[in-house]
C-alpha cells in the first residue's frame, strides 16, 4: 500500500506520495531540503504519513 505525507510548513501545500516508506522518507527530505532548507526526522515522517490506495 502506498503512503502519503503532507507538508505542514507555513503556506506549503505539498503532498508527497510514494510506494514505500523508504521512498517517502527520501522524497520528503528532498522536499524539505530544497524548499525549506530543513529536514524531517524519519519517525516524524512515518507518524505523519497515511496509507492511500495504490491507484489514488
Amino acid at each position: 500500500m502506498a503512503r502519503k505525507w503532507s507538508c505542514n510548513e507555513h503556506e506549503c501545500n505539498t503532498e508527497i506520495r510514494a510506494d514505500s516508506m523508504e521512498e517517502l522518507i527520501e522524497q520528503v527530505n528532498a522536499h524539505m531540503a530544497e524548499t525549506h532548507d530543513s529536514y524531517e526526522l524519519e519517525e516524524m515522517i512515518e507518524d505523519a504519513s497515511v496509507e492511500v490506495a495504490d491507484d489514488a
